[in-house]
Parts: structure tokens; C-alpha cells; sequence
């Protein structure tokens, strides 16, 4: 899979830019704040309906456009799949509110009006940021995060099942709140109860299945990444039952999944209405990563961590190829300025795509040979030239 066209209308700090786009790798270079990631964030907007540095959409807007009756910014693009060509596009829609703009927005696949879940994955798209040091030493939501992006694009029924168990979570924790000041009854909670489980059941095997096949490629990309030096390993803690392995739940049946939760939530009920909150569930799963067997995010080095985030983005791309039989397109956002020559080369080297689009700030930081095989555009003060 690879873009044949990119079109920004009010993007970022791009007024207009039409990109013609080749397979192989694209390289977009120029100093930094002239626009180079805008580029790569656009690309994953189409794949996901998300931004990957934002969850403010009017923060897509352009400012020099804000002011006007009817803001927008638009993401178009076309891409050549296996089985033919497809074409995304995502309007971001603003309009003034109470504190600012807010926004809001539509999507189109092949010119037909769709829902959000509906395009993620006509594209697939895996972004490599220097930000993806949060996956291996930040919080558990950085991680859970990474899951949910993955796998929208891989399974759409999983988009669903997440969509319905956020607004399912934030109308049970209502209630907890309000029988943690004494309003309500106890027993409310058994409707809530049952619409949770549901919709965990679907999203506990998705994720289960994932990490196991994450930690298998992680594993072996990380051996390729280090040179053989170090063994990485990937685990799935769900909050969930215990003695439930990840192998388990991997293979159990989503009514299953949500009838042990629904138990679950029983046994914790008094706990959960005095948090005012629910304890359990996958809002609260989280990945554990090891270096040798010593937690990453407390002993690994800096560079250690950042070959840890590579493997991890690596083993995403694979399980998108093998769900959808399309190698994804791989946005690399800076990501060599850390590494060492070793590490760069084998970063490069492990680019197994048909099309990688990559900032950088210095063309240096690429051998000439992978240079000359690359398209190349110098990017300055949102404007993208072909360079010669």
C-alpha cells in the first residue's frame, strides 16, 4: 500500500498543498517547525480519523482561518491498495464555542459520506514518533492507546465495542458517584453491569490476541534492532479476573469475557461506589515490557528505551500486514536523531514497507545511496517543493 496523493486545505500551516507521492521511501526535509510532521499527521488522520499529537480536533485548523464564518481544514488522499485504489477524506468542521473553537468531524471514503469506524483502515498507517518513548516508560493510558489506535485500523467491530464501552463506562461511573453521596440504589448498577461486559468481552480477546502476536514480533524485532545484545519481552496485564492468562482470554468467547466480568464488577461493588468509580475492566489494562527481564521504563537506558518503542511500532506494522494482507505505510517522524550510526542502519534496514514517509532536519543522517533512492521534498514555512 502506498499514497499516490496527499491534499492539505487548511491544515496545520499549510494553506494548500497538493503532494504526488511515489512508493519507496519519501523523505521530507527542512528545520524544524516549517511543517515536516504536519505532513506525516495528515497521512494519519486518513488511516485512523485521529490525530496522533492531539485530541483537539480545531487544533487541525489553520489559524489564519479560524476567524473566518466557517473554519475548516480537509485531509484528502488516494491510495493504491492490492486491490485497487481508495480514496480518504476527513473535514475537520469548526465553529466558535464557549472557550474557543471547537470542531468537529466528516468522513468520506470513495466520495460516499461514512462514519468514523468505517474508514479507519481503507489506509493503514503506523506513525514512529520520538514522542513513542511514553509507550515504554509512560503511563498505562500511552499504552492502552497504542492498542486502540492499532487495532480501529485492524478490526473494525473493535472501534465499535470501544466507542460504546467509553460512553457505557462514563454513564456507570455517573451513577457510582451518586451513590457514593447517597442518591440512587445498588442495583441500578446491574444494568450498567451487564452493557460493560458486553463490550469488554469484545475488546479483552482483541487485545489479548494482539499482545500475543505483538510480543512474538516485538521480540524478534528488537533481536534485529539490537544486534542479537538484548532480549525484549511484551506481556498483556488486563484488570480483569484473576488466574485469566492472556492465552486465555485469547481464546475464549466474548460472552464469555463478559459474563467473568459482570461477576467481577459484583464482587468490587462496594469498592467501586466508594472510589466513585470502576476499578476493573479494560480502561485499566496496561502492557508490561522487559529488557533482560528488568522492567524497561526503570532500567533501560535512553537509547535502550527508544529501540524498545521501535520494536513496538515494528510488531504493529506486522500485525496490521498480516490482518489486512497490506503492508501499512510506516511515517518515521524524526525518529534517527537519537540513535547511533549502528542503530540508524538497522532502523533503515528494517524498513519493510511499500512506503515510508520520514522527517528530517538533516539529510546526513541517511546514506547517499538511500538518499538517491528516495523521493524528496524540502519543506519551509508550510510549503512542500520537490527537491532535485
Amino acid at each position: 500500500m502506498h499514497l499516490r496523493h496527499l491534499q492539505l486545505t487548511h491544515f496545520r500551516n499549510y494553506e494548500r498543498q497538493d503532494l504526488a507521492l511515489r512508493p519507496g521511501p519519501v523523505l521530507l526535509l527542512g528545520a524544524n517547525a516549517q511543517g515536516k510532521t504536519n505532513v506525516l499527521e495528515a497521512a494519519f488522520v486518513l488511516a485512523t480519523g485521529k490525530s496522533p499529537r492531539t485530541s483537539v480536533d480545531a487544533d487541525l485548523i489553520a489559524w489564519g482561518v479560524r476567524d473566518d464564518p466557517q473554519p475548516f481544514a480537509r485531509v484528502a488522499g488516494t491510495a493504491v491498495r492490492s486491490d485497487g485504489e481508495v480514496t480518504v477524506e476527513v473535514t475537520v468542521a469548526g465553529r466558535p464555542g464557549a472557550n474557543g473553537l471547537v470542531a468537529s468531524k466528516r468522513f468520506r471514503l470513495n466520495g460516499v459520506a461514512k462514519r468514523a469506524s468505517d474508514v479507519a483502515g481503507a489506509i493503514t498507517a503506523v506513525f514512529f514518533t520520538t514522542d513513542d518513548m511514553e509507550l515504554v516508560k509512560g503511563s498505562p493510558g500511552e499504552r492502552r492507546r497504542y492498542l486502540d489506535v492499532m487495532l480501529g485500523q485492524a478490526d473494525r467491530a473493535y472501534g465499535r465495542a470501544l466507542s460504546r464501552y467509553g460512553k457505557v463506562l462514563a454513564q456507570r461511573n455517573a451513577l457510582l458517584k451518586r451513590l457514593q453521596e447517597g442518591a440512587g440504589k445498588p442495583d441500578e448498577l446491574r444494568y450498567w453491569d451487564d452493557e460493560l461486559g458486553d463490550e469488554a468481552g469484545v475488546i479483552l480477546r482483541a487485545r489479548a490476541q494482539a499482545a500475543l502476536e505483538l510480543a512474538r514480533d516485538a521480540a524478534g524485532a528488537h533481536t534485529r534492532l539490537s544486534a542479537g545484545r538484548e532480549q525484549f519481552a511484551l506481556a498483556y496485564e488486563p484488570r480483569f479476573v484473576a488466574g485469566w492468562t492472556a492465552e486465555r482470554i485469547a481464546s475464549a468467547e466474548p460472552t464469555e469475557l463478559a459474563a467473568a466480568l459482570v461477576d467481577r464488577l459484583e464482587q468490587t461493588r462496594a469498592r467501586d461506589i466508594a472510589a466513585g468509580m470502576t476499578l476493573v475492566g479494560p480502561h485499566r489494562d496496561d502492557l508490561a515490557m522487559t529488557l533482560g527481564g528488568a522492567p524497561v521504563a526503570s532500567y533501560a537506558s535512553r537509547g535502550q528505551q527508544r529501540t524498545a518503542a521501535l520494536a513496538l511500532r515494528l510488531a504493529e506494522a506486522q500485525l496490521l500486514r498480516d490482518r489486512s494482507g497490506e503492508r501499512p505505510i510506516l511515517l518515521l517522524d524524526d525518529v534517527l536523531s537519537e540513535l547511533d550510526e549502528e542503530r540508524r542502519e538497522s532502523v533503515l534496514g528494517a524498513i519493510d514497507a511499500d512506503q515510508a514517509l520520514i522527517t528530517s532536519a538533516d539529510a546526513d543522517r541517511f546514506g547517499a545511496g538511500f538518499v538517491a533512492g528516495a523521493q524528496a521534498f524540502e519543506v519551509r514555512g508550510g510549503v512542500a517543493t520537490p527537491r532535485g
